[in-house]
């Protein structure tokens, strides 16, 4: 076994058990587990999915359109049909569902419990669980140390939104749509090719541009791209929460207290009702 696959083993492991801690200590706690874990429907999704898909959308195209201008890659139009595009889409759906659930749901809520006590703490979680989630992507083709260093930006994109609004559905549309973005322009998925594109691409320039056949997670406009992603994301959380804290990473209310307000709510009797 090589060391790469037994380190993704070992992260797999330690997420689901990390997670599971994490369910115990809600339940032991008796906060509301599925909603304390992030797994919740409220009058914010259709938000977090809009936000979640258009904001890597446009940092992918300006990415795109800056290692085309630096002559970092080279560019042919390609046909891309229906079939192939919705195959493409279930592979990444299915990814990006499966790693939000490891890393984000199950991993980073356990890190963050028992990161809890800190004051930066928060912080700390999503720096431990991104350089998690750039080191298990060491055994994609054309990995290096800097393709795990650009994933791990992707980790923080991630991390910061799950915490920020306490739900998985901003980072996850966050994923597919960076992932499914990068197909779309024809360039390489963390050194894969997921899905047809409307073009093809081939790296023809400095790969520190264009990331090489990594693709652009690992080159610096790529690398930007994340950092436009991660700003704008802090940008529309405080803006849905001014009162949210940055320092702390804490913007949505707590799911325990929005229970106790619906249920304080619910028993509120209003004066004019009383005779």
């Amino acid at each position: 076994m090589s060391t790469a696959t037994l380190l993704n083993y070992s992260t797999y492991a330690l997420a689901l058990a990390l997670g599971i801690f994490a369910i115990i200590w809600f339940a032991v706690k008796r906060k509301p587990v599925m909603r304390s874990m992030g797994i919740t429907l409220n009058r914010w999704l259709p938000v977090d999915l809009g936000i979640g898909l258009v904001i890597p959308f446009v940092a992918i195209s300006l990415a795109f359109v800056a290692e085309l201008l630096l002559g970092a890659i080279t560019v042919t139009p390609a046909t891309l049909t229906l079939t192939e595009f919705m195959n493409g889409l279930g592979l990444l759906l299915f990814g990006a569902a499966l790693e939000e659930f490891l890393f984000r749901v199950m991993l980073l809520s356990g890190v963050a419990i028992l990161l809890s006590r800190l004051r930066y703490g928060r912080w700390i979680a999503v720096a431990a669980t991104a350089i998690l989630f750039g080191a298990i992507h060491l055994s994609n083709p054309g990995a290096s140390a800097i393709t795990a260093f650009g994933t791990g930006l992707g980790g923080v994109i991630y991390a910061v939104a799950f915490l920020a609004t306490r739900s998985v559905w901003l980072p996850f549309a966050l994923h597919v749509s960076w992932n499914l973005s990068q197909g779309l322009w024809g360039l390489p998925i963390s050194g894969e090719t997921l899905v047809a594109g409307w073009f093809t691409t081939s790296p023809s320039g400095n790969p520190l541009l264009s990331g090489g056949d990594y693709g652009p997670e690992a080159g610096i406009p790529g690398m930007l791209a994340r950092v436009l992603i991660i700003t704008l994301v802090l940008l529309s959380v405080k803006k849905r929460w001014p009162e949210g804290d940055l320092a702390t990473l804490r913007f949505a209310p707590d799911p325990e207290k929005r229970m106790r307000q619906k249920r304080s709510g619910r028993r509120r009797v209003h004066p004019d009702a009383v005779r």
